[in-house]
C-alpha cells in the first residue's frame, strides 16, 4: 500500500493544533493540541534540544499515525512541509520505524509536493478545523519519550 501524508497547522505554530493525516484507500489522522506542543517545546528547551523540536515531533506524529499499518505500507509519500530538512525527518522516522520493523527500507520514504486537492490534505484540514474527529489525540507526555530516545 502506498500512503500520502500531509499536515495542517505547523508544529512550530504553538498557538494552534497540528494534524498529521494519511490517505490512500485507508485514512487516518492524529492531532496534537497547541498546549501539548508548548509543553514539548519547553521540555526540549530545558534539555537544550530546542532545535530538534519541529522535525522530531513531525517524525513522531507520522509514526504514531501509521504504526499499526506498517506491515501493509510499501511507500510513504510525505508532503514537503519542511524543505531542506527532509533528510533529518527521514532519519528520525526511520529510527522509530526500525525499532519495530527492523528491515523497513529507507527508499520507501519519499518527500513530494502532495497538493491541496489530495485526500490526505483534505482530511488534515477538516480535522484541524474541527469538521472531523482525529483517530488519535496525542498528549505531550506521550511524545516526549519518543523525542528523547532518538539521537
Amino acid at each position: 500500500m502506498k500512503i500520502y501524508i500531509d499536515q495542517s497547522g505547523k508544529i512550530e505554530s504553538t498557538n494552534q493544533p497540528t494534524v498529521v493525516a494519511f490517505s490512500n484507500g485507508e485514512r487516518g489522522a492524529v492531532l496534537v493540541a497547541a498546549k501539548d506542543k508548548r509543553e514539548i517545546q519547553e521540555y526540549c528547551r530545558i534539555f537544550n534540544r530546542g532545535r530538534i523540536f519541529i522535525y522530531k515531533t513531525f517524525a513522531c506524529l507520522i509514526f504514531i499515525l501509521i504504526r499499526d499499518k506498517l506491515k501493509q505500507i510499501d511507500q510513504i509519500i510525505i508532503d514537503q512541509e519542511y524543505k531542506g530538512h527532509e533528510a533529518e525527518i527521514k532519519h528520525y522516522l526511520l529510527q522509530i520505524i526500525r525499532k519495530n520493523h527492523k528491515n523497513f527500507p529507507k527508499d520507501n520514504i519519499v518527500f513530494k509536493q502532495i497538493g491541496k486537492k489530495s485526500n490526505a490534505h483534505l482530511l488534515a484540514y477538516k480535522v484541524h478545523k474541527g469538521k472531523e474527529n482525529p483517530d488519535f489525540t496525542v498528549r505531550g507526555n506521550q511524545l516526549i519519550p519518543y523525542l528523547f530516545r532518538l539521537k
